[in-house]
């Protein structure tokens, strides 16, 4: 029998009680003749955000699409120590010239001081710019099914991994370099990190009937030999140690090539691993959108200790809402919501706490209003709802686009 929460009772003797599936069925119609939101409203306001949704990333691509730079490693002015102008360069942001010395060199951490001398090689914003477009337009292709944004899309990667004249090594020697050193910081290894957004668009954009049949298998040979850099070079064996969020931002990174070039396995047993090496210490939602794909439950695992997700949601919460009084360590860059109001959301759906639903009252007007201030970007999250609401990416199924509001 089941109460009028929906929850299993015994019956009377040698009944059988009913199933979990009719337990869940009656907790949920319960669930649903409480909400105050008619079936016509929710549809009606489903469309809306739907549309608004789109017209954002329509928007983006179609910036994206008018864009006429260069966007390659070999359009700057200066080379990493190799010499070869198609070796990844950027420079370590929180290392200052030394004030002691003529030269500067060798250089001083300052550290949450950003020295703005990294701007003058321009390789990581490129990169991270071409990420994020071809991410952009791969999903306005999808919804649109406009030929441009994947012909736009076909052209960007070309520029970048594979034409003879801009193509980029299948290294990060020199990414986070420090004046005056001979190799970069293992920080670089992270620069590539947020590739698995192209990875995601490439599912929809070889859809297109023109779509060169050569480009996924040519990426899939660069990305052969870049996770092979990545799994024997020091720099990125020191990366992948870290027990902070370096670890998992490296994680994240070979977890999305491995599963780009179809090795399953090692993808898995990266996110297994997790369990243990990331979330036992810290916890990131973005390791539990890849462990939905590979079949490990990474959003209700709870460590030795009780770690968890959502342990780490909850515990910023009340900071939060109090607009970060008590925060017990220092903030430079004072509480700015928007991040967190996106895990807010993404935990209501997948935990379904009533909190969550309070906590997004609350800050979402404050959000709204930065964005309107031209504070911060204009973005909707309805994709990463709606998709998480779908199961969108459980046991390696197709809806590839909620985890962009989490990068």
């Amino acid at each position: 029998m089941v109460d009028d929460d929906g929850n299993l009772i015994s019956g009377e003797e040698g009944e059988v009680e009913v199933s979990e599936v009719e337990a869940f069925l009656a907790k949920a119609s319960n669930a649903r003749k409480a909400t105050p939101v008619s079936y016509s409203q929710l549809m009606s306001a489903n469309r809306r955000e739907r549309d608004y949704a789109i017209a954002l990333i329509v928007r983006e691509a179609d910036l994206a699409l008018r864009s006429t730079e260069v966007y390659s490693v070999t359009n700057k002015n200066q080379t990493a120590p190799s010499g070869d102008i198609h070796d990844y360069l950027s420079l370590s942001k929180y290392y200052w010239p030394n004030k002691k010395t003529a030269s500067g060199l060798p250089y001083k951490r300052i550290d949450g001081h950003v020295n703005p001398e990294i701007e003058t090689v321009r390789d990581y914003r490129l990169m991270r710019t071409m990420i994020r477009e071809v991410h952009m337009m791969g999903m306005a292709y999808h919804f649109t099914g406009r030929k441009e944004f994947a012909d736009k899309c076909a052209f960007r990667l070309q520029e970048w991994f594979l034409d003879e004249k801009t193509y980029m090594n299948p290294n990060i020697n020199y990414g986070s370099l420090r004046k005056g050193e001979k190799l970069g910081a293992r920080t670089g290894v992270l620069d590539m990190f947020t590739i698995f957004r192209v990875f995601d668009a490439l599912h929809y954009l070889k859809q297109e009937p023109t779509w060169p049949k050569d480009l996924v298998p040519r990426l899939q040979e660069w990305f052969s030999r870049y996770v092979e850099w990545l799994e024997t070079s020091t720099l990125a064996h020191v990366e992948r140690q870290g027990n902070n969020n370096h670890g998992t931002y490296f994680d994240v990174q070979i977890i999305g090539i491995y599963l780009f070039l179809g090795r399953t396995d090692d993808a898995r047993a990266i996110a297994r691993s997790a369990l243990h090496t990331r979330i036992d210490p810290q916890a990131l939602m973005t390791l539990a959108r890849w462990g939905d794909v590979l079949g490990v439950d990474v959003w209700f695992y709870e460590g030795p200790n009780g770690q968890s997700v959502k342990k780490a949601i909850d515990y910023l919460l009340p900071y939060a809402l109090s607009g970060g009084e008590g925060w017990p360590v220092e903030n430079l860059k004072g509480f700015d919501m928007t991040d967190y109001l996106k895990c807010v959301q993404i935990a209501w759906n997948i935990y379904g706490d009533e909190k969550y639903l309070d906590a997004i009252e609350y800050l979402q007007p404050k959000v709204d209003q930065d964005m309107e201030d031209g504070k911060i970007k204009t973005i909707s999250t309805y994709m990463c709802d709606i998709s998480t609401l779908l199961g969108a990416t459980t046991r390696g199924g197709q809806g590839f686009i909620w985890h962009w509001c989490l990068t």
